[in-house]
């Protein structure tokens, strides 16, 4: 079994100067390259028609000015981030304020990007820590762990592999037990009908305690409150979604002590 070493895993692109831009200050007018690491990969899976495709969520960062002098940072501030597949990208940028942004998508042969490319590096050596003994032990050394959570619509037949560093575990080496509180990460809505998968994706952050039980709590427009009356709707971590699933774990190297016992 492999793992992906998102610490050395990037989307690189490059982008040629837009002379149709007239925002101010605006960018030098010299076209921009650059490297995102890749948070969190996706594979997902029709079994029936043997289909599968690879979606990535690349890093976030704030929207900005690039190579001025000074007022780097774009005023009001958005945030800079998407998801990916090798043919399509759906931005889940925002500002704070929801403005009625939606799940869609466009064909990256449709864009301005003449360069893009993903990096995929893997982890050359991991340990499968398929014990919570074992997950703590590796929590415990500090190895880097990446985990696997594995959901599935029985109905359509259709079923997703998320995978992702883990950033927070918690856990109790008396009693042998942990917790993830971990992401951002991407999940599937099932019950989409869009004819483009990449259109199915939230960003999510995702909570367990056992190996067969996953919590994601969704990022969704979410009602601002005043009074009794909803002023607004904020970009927010807000809904809860329950999964069945398959978590595994892998950590970077090897564990001793699993190996002497």
């Amino acid at each position: 079994m492999t793992a992906m070493d998102f610490d050395n895993s990037y989307m690189t692109w490059s982008c040629p100067h837009d002379p149709t831009d007239t925002r101010k200050p605006g960018h030098k007018p010299w076209g921009n390259c650059a490297r995102i690491l890749l948070e969190a990969r996706c594979i997902l899976t029709d079994e029936a028609r043997g289909l599968s495709d690879e979606f990535f969520l690349i890093a976030g960062c704030r929207t900005e000015w690039v190579y001025q002098e000074e007022n780097l940072f774009q005023i009001p501030s958005r945030e800079y981030r998407g998801i990916w597949s090798r043919d399509r990208m759906m931005s889940t940028g925002s500002g704070i304020v929801y403005e009625g942004e939606g799940h869609s998508s466009v064909a990256i042969a449709d864009t301005r990007f003449d360069y893009l490319e993903f990096t995929i590096e893997e982890h050359p050596e991991v340990t499968v820590l398929d014990t919570h003994q074992a997950v703590v032990a590796a929590t415990d050394s500090r190895l880097p762990i990446v985990a696997k959570t594995t959901v599935r619509d029985e109905a359509r037949g259709i079923s997703a592999v998320i995978e992702y560093p883990i950033k927070t575990m918690n856990f109790h080496p008396e009693r042998g037990r942990f917790q993830v509180d971990t992401g951002p990460l991407l999940v599937p809505d099932f019950s989409s009908n869009s004819d483009h998968w990449i259109e199915w994706f939230d960003m999510a952050h995702v909570a367990y305690n056992t190996f067969d039980r996953a919590e994601f709590i969704i990022r969704r427009p979410t009602p601002v409150m005043v009074d009794g009356e909803e002023v607004c709707r904020v970009h927010h971590y807000s809904e809860v979604r329950v999964h069945d699933a398959r978590n595994r774990f892998l950590c970077a190297g090897r564990l001793p002590a699993l190996e002497a016992g």
